[in-house]
């Protein structure tokens, strides 16, 4: 029997998977990011206190 083509589908399903897995994880640091850029700036214009900025952060922190 020829297993060549098994290998190169079974091959094939791993590399999909590990592209599909990364570009999950570089999206979810993406969002986090920009979650850090607008709390940021709403901390810098005075929109909240320390205490909401430090609860915010750690929340945004703690999901990725």
């Amino acid at each position: 029997m020829d297993y060549k083509w098994d290998f190169i589908i079974v091959f094939g399903v791993i590399i999909l998977g590990i592209f599909i897995y990364a570009g999950r994880k570089k999206i979810k640091s993406a969002k986090s990011s920009k979650a850090m850029d607008v709390l940021n700036k709403r901390y810098a214009q005075g929109e909240i206190t320390k205490e909401e900025y430090d609860e915010i952060k750690q929340n945004i922190n703690s999901n990725k």
